[in-house]
Formats: C-alpha cells, sequence, structure tokens
C-alpha cells in the first residue's frame, strides 16, 4: 500500500475534492482510503492511500503541479 498526504492552504473544501474525484475518475483509480484533516492556518490535509505507487506516484505528480503541496511521506510503503 502507497499513501500519499498533500496539502493546500485557502478555504474552500469542495473544489479541491472534487478536482481530486474527478481527476480519480478519469484515471480509474480509487484509492484504499480518502481523508482529510483541517488544519490550522486554514490548511487542508488530504491522506490517499494506493493500491500500486504507479497511481500514488501519478496522483502526486499531478497535485503538485496544481499548487498542492506533497507531504514528505508521501509515497510510504
Amino acid at each position: 500500500m502507497h499513501v500519499v498526504e498533500i496539502s493546500q492552504s485557502g478555504e474552500g473544501l469542495s473544489a479541491p475534492m472534487a478536482q481530486m474525484r474527478t481527476w480519480l475518475d478519469h484515471h480509474r483509480i480509487e484509492p484504499l482510503f480518502f481523508e482529510l484533516a483541517l488544519l490550522p492556518e486554514r490548511k487542508i490535509r488530504f491522506r490517499l492511500q494506493f493500491r500500486e505507487a504507479s497511481e500514488a506516484a501519478a496522483f502526486t505528480q499531478a497535485f503538485q503541479s496544481e499548487g498542492f503541496t506533497p507531504d514528505n511521506r508521501s509515497l510510504a510503503a
């Protein structure tokens, strides 16, 4: 299993969640779990677990280019 944690600053929650769901659906990837945490200073952390390292890497790359910040623990096996 491969865990990805990314975060984003801002107030909106529905837009980034919809963006992730659209990307996952388009790539036919179903994470094993998807959770979020609301952190201080209006920061949102998303944590997803994938079956395959390639899925985790593709997700991380796609959302890093969209302005999300990958956590240092991304792609933990």
